[in-house]
């Protein structure tokens, strides 16, 4: 597992391939290993990174008052160590939060985007209601069982959560440092309205959405896709981490903006 430091904060991250760079930036709770099929399935023909956000998977956590505006440029200091100076952002939930703040403020580094399972919007208030209450229990205990089945509810279709591959990823969420994602969790539920401001970015996008996403309603998705004048694709019987949950209809997506590039 690569390591890296940026003033004072330690990352980890997979840098693998060669070719255009893309940059995979995962969902909350999750972390990098949840671009595995990703990677897989790209680096015969692009450089492939993915960062752990702060607080998740091996990198250090950041303290609460981070923003997605932050976060994007926190990566692009990662892409400078790396010596890339353009990549494709691919961004999952609040990967596309940051991507997209990214377009905004640092165009000339952002050679397209994937925005996967996001939105453009603040966070939903009856959403955000739920989320607090979790939030307050996970940080006091931890993610328990009990509550891991409830974070599994929301980060994934039904579908996928019946699946014998499922329990990898419920263990995952199980081991999440919350302290530590603590900077980040606020982030996602403090974030900014950027919806009106799409209109700027004219880099090429596609925007992919699972249908079964309760987290991000599709329509959410569907309204960035209109804005951004972007291809939208449907994942069927996948919820909020589609790139998990149906990797192969990710894959195929990704494939096809990419040959459109």
């Amino acid at each position: 597992m690569p390591q890296g430091e940026l003033n004072g904060w330690s990352y980890a991250y997979d840098d693998e391939g060669s070719g255009p760079a893309i940059v995979m930036l995962h969902g909350v709770l999750m972390n990098r290993t949840m671009w595995d099929r990703q990677i897989d399935a790209f680096r015969g023909t692009n450089r492939v990174i993915a960062i752990d956000a702060p607080g998740h998977g091996g990198s250090a956590g950041v303290e609460v008052g981070i923003d997605f505006w932050r976060w994007a440029d926190m990566v692009c200091g990662v892409l400078d160590q790396l010596g890339v100076d353009q990549a494709i952002w691919c961004g999952q939930s609040m990967g596309g939060f940051t991507a997209l703040r990214a377009a905004l403020a640092s165009a000339d580094r952002v050679a397209g985007l994937i925005l996967i399972d996001t939105q453009a919007h603040s966070e939903d208030e009856e959403k955000r209601a739920q989320y607090e209450a979790l939030l307050t229990v996970a940080m006091e205990d931890g993610i328990s069982e009990d509550l891991a089945t409830v974070v599994q509810m929301i980060l994934f279709s039904g579908i996928y959560a019946a699946k014998p591959g499922s329990e990898m990823w419920r263990k995952k969420l199980m081991e999440v440092d919350v302290p530590a994602a603590h900077g980040m969790i606020r982030a996602v539920f403090d974030r900014d309205d950027v919806h009106d401001r799409l209109s700027e970015i004219d880099r090429p996008t596609v925007v992919i959405h699972g249908l079964e996403d309760v987290a991000i309603e599709p329509e959410r998705a569907e309204e960035v896709a209109r804005l951004l004048k972007a291809p939208y694709v449907p994942i069927a019987g996948a919820g909020h981490a589609s790139p998990v949950e149906e990797p192969d209809a990710i894959n195929a997506a990704v494939a096809d903006y990419l040959a459109r590039l």
